[in-house]
């Protein structure tokens, strides 16, 4: 034969051989099909840092590292893509692999992780548009995954965006702050696209218990512009907000608790909880005290149920 062309792994005779050397040609693509598709092919990744290549389509990209990894998908640029491109990773190692775009590339869902022993596929959707698309199932122990962690300092407010997504239906967010004062609240809005619902779609009733006056009912709304998330005194604040189907197009709750201390002592233990009236899908939210500035940090967890 003269000679053979290698597409994606497959090796192709020339036009002319199938008619010069008919058999031999036949056998050669059945034998690049044999090898290609019926047994898997793997591009393993020991690194925190992958870029991936055209040579990846038809395998499984394996990381195994002990740290967190960022892999990477470059833009249509660097990389000529074909349409309808998907490629397959397994996370092996204990480190969590985090999906990125290159320059001008967009992939959706990008919160979605994979933890040891899973699995996902990234399906190119556009000439530079991809999106995670989980395939292992939910294989971690039943409990909380960590997604993100953020502080900040002396604000007015703090936003936290791209958490919620399909990976996870409910989600926590834990919360401690200080204040530069004490008796304000601490109010809860969600987002969407780097902006928040500032509409009158909140409904929630809410209490606290302080050391001096036992239990009242201090907030109740049947349509407000945020939810109430607790009290923020000057000694400590923390608290625990439970979001249930924030990514689902469907009425988003929320239920919280938390314990709030001053600097003379004084205590307040919260509570509080209520619905959006419109379904919708957000992707993060924000924190922000009714008056003055906060300091603080909040974590967000994914439940696994």
């Amino acid at each position: 034969m003269s000679g053979n062309t290698t597409y994606f792994g497959i090796q192709y005779p020339s036009s002319s051989d199938y008619v010069k050397d008919g058999a031999t040609a036949i056998q050669t693509v059945a034998t690049g099909f044999d090898s290609a598709v019926a047994i898997p092919t793997y591009n393993a990744q020991t690194g925190t840092t992958y870029t991936f290549a055209l040579t990846d389509i038809g395998k499984v990209v394996t990381a195994s590292n002990a740290a967190s990894q960022t892999y990477t998908i470059p833009p249509q640029a660097s990389v000529v893509w074909v349409a309808n491109t998907t490629l397959n990773v397994t996370n092996l190692g204990a480190g969590v692999v985090t999906f990125a775009g290159g320059a001008g590339v967009t992939v959706t869902n990008t919160a979605q992780t994979l933890t040891q022993y899973q699995s996902a596929q990234l399906i190119r959707t556009g000439s530079n548009a991809w999106t995670v698309v989980p395939t292992s199932g939910k294989l971690s122990a039943p409990g909380l995954t960590l997604i993100n962690t953020s502080s900040f300092s002396a604000v007015a407010s703090h936003s936290v965006n791209d958490v919620f997504s399909a990976t996870y239906t409910n989600y926590r967010l834990i919360f401690e702050s200080t204040h530069s004062s004490t008796g304000t609240t601490l109010r809860l809005r969600f987002r969407v696209g780097g902006a928040d619902n500032t509409s009158s779609n909140y409904v929630f009733s809410a209490g606290v218990s302080n050391s001096a006056a036992g239990w009242s009912n201090i907030a109740s709304s049947t349509g407000t512009t945020s939810f109430y998330a607790g009290e923020l005194y000057d000694k400590s604040s923390n608290g625990i907000i439970d979001v249930f189907s924030p990514f689902v197009a469907d009425n988003t709750q929320y239920l919280e608790t938390g314990f709030s201390q001053t600097n003379g002592n004084a205590t307040a233990a919260t509570y509080g909880g209520g619905g959006m009236t419109v379904t919708t899908s957000y992707t993060g939210f924000t924190l922000f005290p009714a008056t003055l500035n906060m300091t603080g940090s909040v974590s967000v967890y994914g439940y696994n149920i």
